[in-house]
């Protein structure tokens, strides 16, 4: 079972760090050219303990949203409360 743990995490760490590669090149070929891609959909993994995740789940379920869109939520108004 250790086993199969680390080589999911591996697996992880090696998708985790394709995705930001290409994320920066794109990011950097957006600046280059002055224009942002499309606004398709990317995933990022976030870790959290199971209890963080189903209080966080309730929470936003109970306001109509998924999890994703909770962070996004989050995250943007985190942003300009702290003026990031």
């Amino acid at each position: 079972m250790a086993k199969k743990k680390q080589d999911m995490a591996a697996m992880l760490d090696g998708f985790e760090a394709a995705a930001a590669k290409e994320h920066e090149a794109k990011e950097a070929k957006a600046v280059a050219v002055g224009v942002v891609e499309d606004d398709s959909r990317a995933t990022a993994l976030v870790s959290m303990t199971k209890s963080d995740k189903e209080r966080l789940t309730a929470i936003a379920k109970a306001h109509g949203l998924s999890l994703s869109a909770f962070f996004r939520l989050a995250a943007d108004e985190y942003i300009a409360k702290h003026e990031w």
